[in-house]
């Protein structure tokens, strides 16, 4: 069961580390991610593409492989998959294929990566350290499942679609970008929801994407949660997220609904914001924090604007681990019956 864990890990971040630059025919910048989102499914509900190049490059990234523990876990990396992700990283795309959750099917994630890589010495890794891993022959393309060493309806799965890509997912999400590199179905290039939403979003930054709203499922949610009405309208949401001069920078927004719904919306997160705003008296970093958010509103989106320094960021890493300490300890001290 370990190395079937381990296994999975080195599958998963070969996957999220590995898009090769030097390999012919990747594109470079955000062409690269849009190609890649371009073989998901026209189900397509959401996705997500990294520059993970320029991620790698940045100082936060180089400051967090200092860390033993992180250092420790790439070099097992470089070592079992033969990939290092500092020379060899463009983009990845992560997209949510299938039909919302509650409905038949649920949804399923997938990612695909544009890479160089030894087929052999990564297949030889699957049989040495996750034996009980099933192959299944779909269309020409040997889909390698079980991979997490789980009995989960939705195993990890993994596939070489080709000589410079492998994808990776649950089953259904394999199978799709299968299909869509074959083109025995559609891509997402033909869902005009999604290629709408992916026209408002800024593709220069490190992470961008969009989502879909499914609206029967809003509706359901309305219904059931009244409070939730301040979404009524929302048809989707687009984000881009950079670092520029050791600051994160963001654009998250949710579009549809008209000038009057997406203030509502707006008054309800400054709402929030100012209840956080009562716990930075005790905590000063999280007022620091609520200082670099910025909530507003236009004719048909709503916005939450994000700046913060590389400090402050520091200082919340630092914050979190201090808490999530206290929560252990309160734990190792509660008695017997309580930690039950």
């Amino acid at each position: 069961m370990k190395k079937a864990i381990t296994l999975s890990l080195a599958v998963l971040l070969t996957a999220a580390f590995a898009a090769c630059t030097s390999t012919s025919g990747v594109k470079s910048g955000a062409a690269a991610g849009e190609a890649l989102i371009k073989m998901m499914p026209k189900s397509t509900a959401g996705v997500v593409a990294v520059d993970v190049k320029r991620l790698m490059e940045t100082e936060a990234a180089k400051k967090a492989l200092q860390e033993p523990q992180a250092k420790a876990k790439y070099d097992e990396l470089v070592k079992m998959s033969g990939i290092d992700p500092m020379k060899d990283i463009s983009y990845l795309a992560l997209g949510l294929v299938g039909s919302p959750v509650g409905t038949p099917g649920g949804m399923n994630g997938g990612a695909v990566v544009n890479l160089k890589y030894d087929q052999a010495k990564l297949q030889a890794l699957i049989k040495e350290m996750a034996p009980g891993a099933k192959q299944e022959t779909y269309n020409g393309v040997t889909i390698y499942t079980g991979l997490d060493g789980t009995e989960a309806k939705q195993q990890t799965g993994a596939a070489f679609l080709d000589a410079t890509h492998i994808v990776i997912g649950s089953e259904q999400a394999v199978k799709g970008i299968i299909d869509v590199r074959q083109k025995k179905t559609e891509s997402m290039a033909k869902n005009a929801e999604m290629t709408a939403l992916l026209k408002k979003v800024d593709k220069s930054g490190l992470v961008w994407g969009a989502f879909a709203v499914p609206q029967d499922l809003l509706k359901k949610g309305i219904e059931s949660q009244p409070q939730l009405k301040v979404l009524e309208g929302v048809t989707g949401l687009t984000m881009s997220v950079d670092y520029r001069l050791a600051t994160v920078v963001a654009d998250i927004r949710t579009v549809g609904g008209t000038k009057e719904q997406n203030a509502t919306l707006a008054s309800t997160l400054n709402g929030f914001k100012s209840l956080g705003a009562m716990f930075a008296a005790q905590e000063p970093v999280v007022g620091e924090a609520l200082n670099g958010i910025e909530i507003s509103s236009g004719q048909d989106y709503t916005r939450l604007a994000i700046n913060l320094s590389q400090e402050i960021i520091d200082k919340l890493g630092k914050f979190a681990q201090s808490k999530a300490g206290d929560l252990i300890n309160i734990k190792k001290d509660a008695p017997a019956e309580e930690k039950k």
